[in-house]
């Protein structure tokens, strides 16, 4: 294989091929598997040759090539990957309509409101009554636990003067006309 050959062989392709999707950076192991024979040199040339075989203009413009080629199909991969996303996101936030279309918007389901809707909506909707029943449990687990938050924050408060003589009631006592 000559460096001066201006025409790309098979075997350079699939050498700029491994190191662009292979992640090969080992250029002399490159340049050999690009070579038509086996190396019969001395070893501490390969380096140099691999090197003026890399920087050679056909080399320099089919790596551009395959990278802009990668750079294509992983842009499109990812494109894919968002489209397919959206649409799993969008599936899940269907909704029914009243007359049974479906219409899309977004439900926050860490709101409280929104839960209690959507577990009324599944005891009123579900065809299995195991499924029903669940949903009534998680239901009254909700309410009886609003019920015990509402008792600890009932703050009972109780208003004791700091000195009996200070106090309003022993004031109002003296007062008063003795009887």
């Amino acid at each position: 294989m000559g460096i001066i050959n201006k025409k790309l062989t098979d075997r350079e392709k699939a050498a700029i091929f491994w190191h662009i999707f292979g992640g090969v950076d080992d250029w002399k192991a490159l340049y050999l598997a690009a070579l038509d024979e086996p190396y019969t040199g001395p070893e501490k040339n390969l380096s140099d040759f691999a090197s003026k075989w890399k920087r050679t203009p056909k080399i320099q413009d089919y790596l551009q090539a395959v990278q802009e080629i990668r750079f294509k199909i992983l842009q499109a991969a990812q494109q894919k990957g968002f489209e397919e996303g959206r649409a799993a996101v969008l599936d899940n936030v269907h909704t029914e309509t009243a007359n049974g279309a479906r219409s899309t918007k977004f439900v926050d389901y860490s709101d409280p409101a929104n839960q209690a809707r959507k577990l009324n909506e599944l005891v009123n909707t579900a065809d299995d009554p195991g499924e029903a029943l669940d949903a009534l449990k998680v239901i009254m687990q909700a309410q009886k636990a609003d019920r015990e938050a509402a008792k600890d924050n009932k703050i009972a408060r109780y208003y004791i003067p700091l000195q009996c003589s200070g106090c309003p009631l022993m004031e109002k006592r003296r007062r008063q006309p003795s009887k």
